[in-house]
């Protein structure tokens, strides 16, 4: 018997959600601190994840709203969601912005704000994961009667 096709107490979709998140919160910080280390090395440029990876294709946001999502079975065993819908892996891409006389594109300002709204973005997950698995584990005290 393989245990993990089976899902987990703890395996709830705003726990992975919250994951795959703060996963992509982490690897921001990296990429925008690693910025600010280099803001005076010449011809440096700047990096960061792209926009809108988190947000819903609009095929999604259309079903969503007529209240279904459709799936495409490709083995009668097996249900997976469409391509369009699946998560992308999160690859840091170049974003010029003005470069100074040295060729570098950091601006060590707009670098820090960005830190700071990552940092409250990956808080703001970490509440969300904490919650539902204090939810949980109330869940198990409340069924076994302590």
């Amino acid at each position: 018997m393989r245990i993990s096709n089976y899902r987990t107490f703890w395996d709830t979709p705003t726990l992975q959600a919250s994951e795959r998140a703060m996963n992509r919160a982490t690897t921001r910080h990296k990429l925008l601190a690693h910025n600010l280390a280099n803001a005076n090395t010449p011809n440096f440029v700047r990096m960061d994840l792209p926009e809108g990876e988190s947000a819903p294709a609009p095929s999604v946001q259309r079903a969503m709203q007529a209240g279904a999502l459709p799936l495409r079975v490709s083995d009668p065993r097996h249900v997976s969601l469409p391509p369009s819908v699946q998560p992308r892996e999160a690859t840091p891409a170049p974003q010029p912005t003005p470069t100074r006389t040295d060729g570098n594109t950091i601006d060590p300002e707009y670098e820090l704000a960005q830190l700071a709204e990552n940092q409250m973005r990956y808080s703001m997950l970490a509440r969300i994961a904490n919650s539902q698995i204090r939810g949980l584990q109330n869940a198990i005290r409340e069924g076994r009667g302590q």
